[in-house]
């Protein structure tokens, strides 16, 4: 034993025990040992005093062993301080112990390590975890080759749950020892997921260090740790990638070698980034070399999909890829293998691609994918039938069909086979619904409606046959071109009276330009109107020659819906079967190529949503802004129009009402002179004032109540008239502002609607006013004037004297014919049209009333045009700030279908090629 290992085991003792097989105890041997030595001049007693302590502490004398350390300085004193802090940490004295550990001062590396190990025992066990932290750390500095040093660390670690450093640890003793034994560490942290927050680059250094190792490690650690990526965010995902990339540089493919795990991670990426929300710029700096390194490492083990999805990326991505990887790609699509697009899998990726059109707004018609269903079913073939509005298609399709539906105008059927009952179904963009009752499915037939129509037809059992049924008029062929790439065959009906003619050949070329290849027939109708001449013959053949000018392939066939149809019913059924019916494999093919198509035509449509929905966004702004400042236009107008009628009402009401308050100021002070006639000299001028006055009063209670209010009524009632002509005149040029407005926005928003009730609050104000003619009585002659005092005065001091009445009756009588009555009158008219004064008050607010809903509805019109113009606005401004947001995925979509499609076209050149 070196002496730095018996140092450490507290063995150093054993060097004074000689004879090894001695039955003397050490302490004896050392008791002895410290007698000789003081014989010595001069004699060093230290390194037996240094043994004995190691005896004491294997005895658990520790405090003697202390003793012994205490005194020791020479060499050996790191060691003894070091056995001393033991001691003490024996002892259960850990503050003693560890501010001995911490004082040592030793060039030992053993020593330092020893010290290390001991600090970090005590740390843990005093809960201090920095410190424990900070001294291993050191120590894996210092010497991590010491026995148990990584062992310990990697415990710590786990039991602190910091798997940071603990995969840290991992990778630095993976890299330094290249030991097997961390490269299965590691993997087990990776399928954990604890390796999945550093850097990728983190771990370059260790993946070659593996793979220069065990190349089979290498595959199982690269395998875990790109599991624990893919789980994590984009940005890792793409830097893992990018150092894969950087890895596989270094690989070397050997033959026969399998890679299955690798490819597998590699296909299951490379789909992912495809169905994602990345975007081109994120992908195209790794995409080449990815699909490069992908396609080296399967090049013994199923290589099509990587081939085809390197030519799909450089299809999308011109020459983005390396041209000997584009080759070695195209040769192994050229060898072939056999590979079969599943429906599933294209129904699915439609699927998705549905799915990612509504999350961003512009979503996928469910007819499309109720199409992808249609495709689906092998059982069912499926026949277009189209025509121009004059070939009589409709008529031949029910007569084929057995059964009368109704004619649909402008309307898609798909009529397909039922065994029990009728059964019909609207298929729009957003769903199915169920057509209960022959009056909905009229309606149906009225309105643009695409519609599954199920009946029990012989026809369409025996020849396993669906026929959809497309007008090629007002939807600009919409239709039809929707179905045309799905269907397994067209049937174009010609009028045999004029075939070909200018609507025919326009369906016709717009058929040619889809380019999608579909087999087309042709019948020629209404044969019956040229049946029995020398011609048909001619006509047949001159209709042939003209459909394969359209298409090579075509054949025609005549047919008359008037004619016989149980026995053209079999020619029919024959035509169908010889020109339309294929082998169920051959379907099958023919099925896939339409999914595909169906799928790239989705696609296209997208990109055309988001261009037309911007040019939407772009007119709607322009659009509602025009509306905006016509509605603020507008509104100001209403208020100088509602200002008007306010103006125009309350004056005609006032002139009426002034012409009668002129007539009151001039008839009262008439009829209160008037009343001079009820004197006579025999009148008891006693009572005369009193008399008087009750007739004066009394006159001119039947002039208001029997002369002036009915004919103040009537004038009201014309004003009433007239001013309900005048509101009625607003509410007509209202109404048609409001269909202005809702022409404008291109629906009902707008309604300018007035409140009319006011006219029947004003007619019963007037009925009410005109039935409260009654006034308070004045009091003309009772009230104290002077003229008055002495007249009274004079009655009763004069009137009993028969010689003075004629001189009271004169005096009377000219009192009574003299008087202005001027402050009467004014109280007469106070009293009257007090209440039509606070009428005509209310005018102005009635009026008001009047408008009040038309303000508000411009108010909430003009408030919701704002808004619409500011979402429209910001939607625009996301458009034009991130359009890669949105065309980016559609293009990765591409990618797949174009790598699907490179896949079938490699099968389908094999089985010719070896054929």
């Amino acid at each position: 034993m070196t002496e730095e290992k018996l140092l450490m085991e507290k063995s150093f003792y054993r060097t004074f025990l000689v004879d090894e097989n001695t039955n003397r105890h050490p302490i004896e041997v050392l008791g002895g040992a410290f007698v000789e030595e003081q014989q010595n001049e001069p004699y060093d007693l230290t390194f037996i005093r240094y043994a004995q302590g190691e005896v004491y502490f294997h005895s658990r004398d520790y405090e003697a062993a202390i003793f012994k350390w205490e005194s020791i300085l020479n060499e050996l004193e790191p060691w003894a301080k070091k056995n001393i802090a033991d001691s003490y940490y024996e002892l259960g004295m850990l503050s003693s112990a560890e501010d001995v550990y911490t004082a040592i001062q030793a060039e030992s590396t053993v020593l330092t390590m020893e010290v290390s190990l001991q600090l970090f025992s005590l740390y843990i066990e005093r809960n201090k975890i920095e410190s424990a932290y900070r001294t291993i750390e050191k120590a894996l500095s210092i010497q991590p080759d010491y026995p148990n040093v990584t062992e310990l660390a990697r415990a710590f670690y786990e039991d602190q749950q910091d798997w940071n450093k603990a995969v840290e640890l991992a990778v630095q003793e993976s890299i330094r020892t290249k030991d097997p034994l961390w490269f299965m560490i590691l993997k087990e942290y990776g399928d954990l997921g604890y390796t999945n927050s550093f850097a990728p680059t983190y771990f370059y250094d260790l993946m070659i260090a593996v793979y220069e190792k065990d190349r089979k490690q290498f595959k199982d650690l690269i395998d875990s740790l790109w599991s624990s990526y893919r789980s994590q965010s984009s940005a890792q995902l793409i830097e893992w990638m990018q150092t894969v990339n950087t890895i596989f540089e270094y690989v070397e493919v050997l033959p026969n070698e399998s890679w299955q795990d690798i490819l597998t991670q590699f296909q299951e990426t490379y789909i992912g980034f495809l169905e994602g929300d990345y975007l081109v710029k994120d992908l195209e700096g790794f995409m080449p070399n990815m699909l490069t390194n992908w396609l080296k490492i399967s090049r013994d083990d199923q290589p099509l999909f990587p081939a085809a999805a390197v030519l799909a990326w450089n299809e999308v991505f011109s020459y983005s890829m390396e041209p000997m990887v584009k080759e070695e790609a195209e040769m192994i699509l050229l060898e072939g293998e056999s590979y079969q697009a599943r429906f599933e899998d294209i129904v699915l990726f439609l699927n998705k691609i549905i799915q990612w059109s509504e999350r961003n707004e512009a979503p996928v018609g469910y007819k499309t994918q109720w199409i992808a269903e249609q495709l689906m079913d092998l059982s069912e073939h499926h026949l277009l039938i189209a025509g121009s509005a004059s070939s009589g298609k409709s008529s031949f399709v029910q007569s084929v069909l057995g059964e009368s539906v109704g004619e649909a105008e402008d309307s898609t059927i798909i009529y397909s086979y039922h065994d029990q009952q009728v059964e019909v179904k609207e298929i729009h963009d957003q769903g199915v619904h169920q057509v209960e009752s022959i009056a909905d499915f009229e309606e149906l037939m009225q309105r643009e409606a695409f519609v599954e129509y199920k009946l029990p037809s012989e026809f369409l059992k025996k020849n396993g046959t669906a026929i959809i049924d497309v007008q090629t008029g007002k939807r600009k062929l919409d239709d039809l071109t929707a179905f045309y790439p799905a269907a397994d065959g067209l049937l174009y009906v010609l009028n045999a009276d004029a075939p070909f003619n200018a609507e025919d050949r326009q369906t016709l070329r717009k058929l040619t330009e889809i380019g999608q290849p579909v087999n087309v027939h042709f019948l020629l109708n209404k044969m019956d109107k040229v049946s029995h001449t020398e011609r048909t013959e001619e006509i047949i053949e001159s209709a042939r020659e003209k459909a394969r000018e359209w298409f090579p392939d075509a054949e025609v066939l005549p047919y008359s819906s008037l004619e016989a149809v149980h026995l053209q019913r079999k020619d029919v059924e024959a035509f169908i079967k010889g020109q339309y019916m294929v082998s169920s494999s051959a379907l099958k093919n023919e099925r896939g190529s339409k999914l595909f198509y169906l799928v790239r035509k989705t696609l296209r449509d997208l990109y055309s949503k988001r261009k037309n929905r911007e040019n939407e966004l772009k007119e709607s702004i322009e659009k509602n802004e025009d509306i905006l400042s016509r509605l603020n236009g507008f509104e100001n107008y209403l208020g100088d129009m509602q200002s008007e009628k306010v103006s125009i009402i309350k004056d005609s009401f006032h002139k009426k009402k002034e012409a009668m308050k002129k007539e009151v100021y001039e008839k009262i002070p008439s009829i209160l002179s008037g009343c001079s006639e009820l004197i006579s000299e025999e009148s008891d001028f006693k009572q005369i004032h009193m008399e008087l006055n009750e007739a004066m009063n009394t006159r001119i209670q039947e002039y208001i109540q029997e002369d002036l209010m009915p004919r103040y009524v009537t004038s009201l009632e014309d004003w009433l008239l007239f001013s309900r002509q005048e509101l009625q005149d607003s509410q007509n040029y209202l109404l048609e502002m409001s269909e202005t407005f809702n022409g404008l926005f291109g629906r009902d928003k707008v309604v300018l609607q007035c409140d009319f009730q006011v006219i029947d609050d004003w007619r019963r104000d007037v009925s009410r006013m005109g039935t409260r003619a009654q006034i308070d009585k004045e009091n003309i002659l009772l009230r104290f004037k002077p003229a008055q005092f002495l007249l009274k005065s004079a009655g009763k001091l004069l009137g009993v004297l028969p010689q003075n009445k004629t001189l009271l009756y004169n005096q009377y009588k000219r009192y009574l014919e003299n008087e202005d009555y001027q402050d009467i009158t004014e109280s007469v008219v106070n009293k009257f049209f007090l209440q039509f004064d606070l009428f005509e008050k209310s005018l102005q607010q009635d009026v008001h009333s009047f408008f009040q809903e038309p303000f508000t509805q411009l108010k909430v019109t003009i408030k919701d045009t704002e808004t619409e113009i500011a979402a429209d606005q910001e939607s625009l401004a996301k458009m034009k700030a991130n359009p890669e947001q949105y065309f980016d995925p559609i293009t990765l979509f591409e990618v797949k279908l174009l790598q699907h499609e490179y896949m079938v076209k490699a099968s389908y050149k094999a089985s010719h090629h070896y054929s």
